[in-house]
């Protein structure tokens, strides 16, 4: 789908292209195998990469009327999304909320940067403390945000600590998945660019950056692994 994530961005003229590539196969495996429906409440807490969403979501049948989103998703764009800020921080804390009003599943998405957010580490600590058992977290560890390295900005590995501690079940991957009586983390370590080295080495110039041409369009593309 990496193939198609970019011709998608090259038509469409969006950024974030690092961003969509990093979590575009944890994404797609969550809503393929149907671990996250669009009958569970869905929070966004890393809207933008948008085209990974309306990539996995369209290949599935969920949005056969909406032909584009706009960078960002926005809850008001498509139905089923409950939640998407345009800003980093409050997305757990609106899942605790929605959380205590149902039984049924929240999956909220958060980056790795989330992680540095006081209204984060409060969700974490209310989340845990009351045991809203019906939240999936899924956080894209790609180690990377606008500003440079996660680590060098304010490392966000003590955080892990923090769910536990929280009593959280947490995880590194999505295959060994556990229904257990506690609120749920996968703490995903992906790549920023997700495969493609000329993006991968920069992603500090390609957070905004987008397809200038065909040819670069083409450059990428044929720097994809052959799987």
């Amino acid at each position: 789908m990496k193939k198609i994530l970019l011709e998608y961005s090259y038509k469409h003229n969006l950024s974030h292209i690092p961003s969509a590539l990093s979590m575009i196969d944890y994404v797609d495996y969550l809503f393929t195998n149907n671990l996250v429906t669009p009958t569970d409440f869905i929070v966004l807490g890393k809207p933008f990469g948008s085209q990974t969403y309306y990539l996995v979501w369209k290949k599935l049948g969920y949005l056969d009327d909406i032909e584009n989103l706009s960078a960002g998703v926005k809850h008001d764009e498509i139905k089923f999304v409950d939640y998407s800020e345009e800003t980093i921080g409050n997305a757990l804390g609106v899942a605790a909320g929605i959380a205590m009003t149902t039984s049924k599943l929240v999956w909220v998405n958060l980056s790795d940067a989330a992680l540095q957010m006081g209204n984060t580490l409060e969700a974490i600590q209310f989340i845990g403390h009351h045991n809203l058992k019906n939240i999936l977290v899924t956080i894209d560890y790609n180690g990377a945000q606008v500003l440079g390295k996660t680590a060098d900005i304010l490392p966000v590995d003590p955080i892990i600590n923090l769910f536990k501690g929280y009593r959280w079940a947490v995880y590194d991957t999505l295959t060994n998945f556990v229904i257990e009586d506690c609120p749920k983390v996968f703490v995903l370590k992906t790549t920023k660019g997700g495969g493609i080295p000329t993006i991968e080495k920069d992603t500090k110039l390609w957070h905004y950056k987008k397809i200038k041409n065909i040819e670069e369009l083409q450059s990428l593309v044929a720097e994809l692994p052959d799987i």
